[in-house]
């Protein structure tokens, strides 16, 4: 089992921390430590996609 050197914990920290300050695409509110989803680089909340009714793809 490999353990994690210090520079691989400031980077894991780091992304986990760029990551929480980005904004919900559908919500605009900060992803925080909740559950999220990533696609195509864009973060959305988990509960953000449940809530969202269905629109039609011509927007």
């Amino acid at each position: 089992m490999k353990t994690m050197t210090a520079f691989e914990k400031q980077l894991q920290a780091e992304k986990k921390n760029r990551i929480a300050r980005t904004p919900c695409k559908i919500c605009k509110n900060y992803i925080g430590n909740k559950p999220y989803i990533v696609f195509e680089e864009r973060y959305f909340h988990v509960i953000c996609l449940r809530n969202r009714p269905n629109l039609p793809y011509d927007r």
